[in-house]
């Protein structure tokens, strides 16, 4: 389902998100507020057991993992909080 970049936006600022981060259309009804899903990016050993925080001072190989995180919406929260958005857009 593809969103407007109003409707992104007001997802993303009711979930606190950051302005860049995607955004998904998941089931439920209009309380359920957005909320932010997911993890950021780490590193692990390449058997993926220990994760890694400073990669560059690690002498061993490492495994890059990107983030999965998202803000979460759902279609009915976005047409109920509509004239919110398009009013804060402007």
């Amino acid at each position: 389902m593809t969103l407007t970049l109003v409707e992104r936006r007001a997802a993303r600022k009711g979930a606190g998100a950051h302005v860049s981060m995607p955004v998904r259309v998941v089931e439920g009804d209009a309380t359920v507020e957005p909320k932010v899903v997911g993890r950021s990016y780490y590193w692990t050993t390449p058997s993926g057991k220990t994760e890694v925080r400073h990669p560059n001072a690690y002498k061993w190989p490492v495994r890059y993992w990107p983030s999965t995180l998202r803000v979460e919406v759902t279609r009915s929260w976005l047409f109920v909080n509509q004239v919110q958005a398009l009013g804060e857009a402007s």
